[in-house]
């Protein structure tokens, strides 16, 4: 197996023995190589100094080139040798592999190691390749006479071709002395491989088994070395991680059941910043779309004082707590905790905890402005109501004329009074779900037909002319008659009073699958897209002043919103300043029962 301590003891074996018999290969061959050189070099100079002797009797100086190749000629047959005779100039006079004709051709050898190192010191021998016979040579050369006044230089060249067949004899011998010792070795090393790689394998599998969620498995069998005290420590670590691993699990999902039964939102960094946690609330407040793990808090979110807070929080200044505002996907306020967690080294994580404090926060305002605004709405009709009384005590009451008129305006805002009460009351009943509520079935077009008998008075007194278009078959809806009536009565009663002089409304109907929508209709000013989303609080008002003037109290558009919501459905509003507005009622219809 690729990789395998097998493969790698077996290579690292294979890789010293042939290291070691590279080694001893080249070291040998070398050093038998100098040997043989030595031998040989000294045997040419013992046939050199012979030659020498012959040639000091036999030449004379001025003798013709001929005379000396052919005494070149006759010693190098004798000796089995090429001999060459060169003069100190370097020309060579005599050479017994060469004719006298192609003496001439031969070049100047005076810069040949041998001839030089003969000239200066009387002897010189060198080793190289020879251009004119093709072959590495041995040249052993000495001097004729005294290296002041020299005669002749004899040299003497040996083809090494033997040497260099010996040399390859002993490199055979030793390629397959090294084959062999690789072959032994190999055989040994994989034996030793072997015993040493089967129980790691095993102890690999049991490990990966482990590794797999199997935390059952183990080794069992320990071999009587190193690795089987290996296989008992791993087979002891594997028991104390399978306790380790039960008790963790269990803390995990003891934790998970309580971060997803929280409705606060948890956030954890580590040391380094990074997010370690993250629970399904917190993901719903912030609407991440993506998994928060591993990411940091700025990647998520985009509130400096609250990223601020959480770099700032440490050991010195372990909790901070801060209110922040999210405007994605809805408007939240987020009430968060942080708080720095132990860790090491002089760092430390931070855990982080949302609460959701929207709807308080909503509910703590809306009591506010709730207060607020009885208070501003029930100090006209007082003031007014005070007023009167005051004047007719300060002896208005005497007068018949100015007593009347007083009387009508006590009460005109003692009846404003009674409306705003009852319209509290009723808002009141709505919102905590006590109102009693009968229901039954309601006809849509009768309860159109209803609404516009009980405002035909208001309508015409003001020229205000009321159409209906019920709906092309009949639609009923179950639900609390008199809420639903008192719905739409007060859509259509705005519509009246805001439409103005000669104006029209329109009440119409019809239905869309499981719903009915209930339309009222008036080519009024209309209402500007400023004022649209606010319109069903309660006491808001587009226009105060005429708002007064209409007797109304600002609660009728927040009672119709929750008469709606209590009947399963809305209500919505579509305005254009100057051409008109349409209030819709959308109401679910009377499920029909299924035939028996």
């Amino acid at each position: 197996m690729k990789g395998s301590l097998r493969n790698l003891i077996l290579g690292a074996c294979l890789l010293v023995v042939l290291c070691t018999l590279a080694f001893v290969a080249t070291f040998l061959q070398r050093s038998l190589r100098e040997e043989m050189t030595v031998q040989v070099r000294e045997g040419m100079a013992k046939n050199l100094r012979l030659c020498r002797e012959i040639i000091s009797k036999r030449w004379t100086v001025g003798a013709s080139m001929s005379e000396t190749d052919q005494l070149a000629d006759l010693l190098g047959r004798t000796l089995n040798l090429r001999l060459s005779l060169i003069l100190p100039d370097g020309v060579v006079a005599g050479d017994s592999e060469q004719s006298i004709e192609d003496l001439s051709q031969l070049e100047n050898h005076a810069g040949r190691p041998e001839v030089i190192h003969a000239l200066a010191g009387g002897f010189g021998w060198s080793q190289r390749y020879s251009s004119t016979l093709r072959m590495n040579l041995l040249y052993v050369a000495e001097l004729l006479g005294r290296p002041d006044a020299p005669l002749l230089v004899v040299r003497l060249a040996l083809p090494l071709r033997e040497m260099e067949e010996s040399l390859s004899e002993v490199r055979d011998l030793i390629l397959l002395a090294s084959l062999i010792g690789v072959v032994l070795s190999l055989g040994v090393a994989f034996f030793v491989a072997q015993r040493i790689s089967r129980p790691v394998k095993e102890l690999t599998r049991t490990a990966l088994d482990i590794a797999s969620g199997d935390l059952t498995k183990r080794l069992r069998r320990y071999p009587a070395h190193e690795v089987g005290e290996l296989g008992r420590a791993f087979d002891r670590m594997a028991e104390h991680l399978q306790e380790e691993i039960v008790a963790v699990t269990q803390a995990r999902d003891r934790l998970e059941a309580i971060l997803r039964g929280m409705v606060e939102g948890v956030l954890v960094t580590d040391e380094s910043g990074a997010i370690t946690l993250a629970n399904r609330a917190l993901r719903r407040m912030l609407n991440l779309m993506i998994s928060p793990i591993g990411r940091r808090p700025s990647e998520i979110m985009r509130n400096a004082e609250l990223i601020e807070a959480i770099r700032r929080v440490s050991t010195d200044n372990p909790v901070i707590s801060l209110e922040v505002r999210t405007l994605y996907p809805s408007p939240r306020i987020l009430e968060v905790v942080v708080a720095a967690l132990p860790g090491i080294m002089g760092r430390s994580g931070v855990v982080a905890v949302f609460h959701d404090i929207t709807q308080r926060k909503q509910v703590e305002e809306m009591r506010r402005d709730f207060v607020a605004n009885v208070s501003h709405e029930l100090r006209t009709p007082l003031a007014a109501v005070r007023g009167a009384v005051e004047t007719l005590l300060d002896g208005a009451l005497e007068d018949p004329m100015h007593r009347r008129r007083f009387t009508e305006v006590i009460e005109r805002h003692v009846k404003r009074l009674e409306s705003m009460v009852y319209d509290l009351l009723e808002l009141a009943r709505l919102e905590s779900g006590q109102a009693s509520v009968q229901l039954e079935s309601v006809d849509v077009a009768e309860l159109m037909g209803t609404v516009r008998t009980a405002l035909a008075a208001p309508a015409s007194e003001r020229g205000v002319e009321v159409q209906i278009d019920p709906p092309e078959q009949t639609v009923r809806i179950t639900g609390q008659r008199r809420q639903l009536e008192q719905a739409l009565g007060n859509l259509l009663d705005n519509a009246i009073k805001y439409v103005g002089p000669e104006g029209r409304v329109r009440i119409a109907a019809c239905r869309d699958n499981d719903q009915v929508r209930i339309e009222v209709v008036d080519n009024g000013p209309g209402i500007a897209p400023e004022h649209l989303g606010r319109i069903f609080e309660r006491f808001y008002r587009v226009d105060k002043n005429r708002s007064r003037e209409l007797g109304g109290t600002g609660l009728g558009l927040s009672i119709v919103k929750h008469i709606a919501q209590t009947h399963g459905g809305r209500v919505e509003v579509d305005s254009f300043p100057g051409r008109g507005s349409t209030f819709r009622l959308i109401l679910p219809v009377e499920v029909a029962p299924s035939p028996s």
